[in-house]
């Protein structure tokens, strides 16, 4: 499974699995879970209990990298969070107001802060008063963070 990943990735899988796994291996649902979810991947639980039964109930950091790559592959946030704001836009304009889009960002799911969420702007060259076209939007929030290494 390491072709898949970089290094720098798996010494973060590593590290996430470790820390929930002390035994060193995942035995439960609960484990998988929140090793997966602190990654940044949004699994089902249909699909968690699958990996898990698919291993038989216990597994190794080798089987979770591979679990890692599959679940990688069938996951696009990009498409889901897209979809999700075609799903608002009524008018099918492809757009948002800036504001609306910061009251999303802040008051839903995890909110961000304010501070964050002008970060973000910055980096989307959005401003505060004008109209967001929501898939440039994603595109730029769900890239990869560069790496300066």
């Amino acid at each position: 499974m390491a072709r898949y990943f970089k290094e720098q990735d798996i010494d973060e899988f590593r590290e996430c699995f470790y820390l929930f796994a002390r035994s060193g291996q995942i035995t439960s649902l609960d484990e998988l879970t929140v090793v997966m979810r602190s990654l940044g991947m949004s699994p089902t639980i249909q699909e968690l209990t699958g990996y898990l039964k698919g291993k038989g109930g216990k597994m190794s950091f080798a089987d979770f990298l591979e679990v890692m790559h599959i679940h990688s592959r069938a996951e696009n946030l990009p498409h889901e969070v897209v979809n999700a704001f075609k799903a608002g836009d009524n008018d099918k304009r492809g757009v948002i107001p800036s504001k609306q889009l910061r009251n999303l960002l802040q008051n839903w799911g995890e909110g961000l802060s304010s501070r964050e969420v002008d970060n973000i702007f910055r980096e989307a060259n959005v401003s505060n008063n004008g109209i967001v076209r929501y898939e440039d939007f994603v595109k730029i929030a769900c890239a990869p963070v560069p790496d300066y290494y």
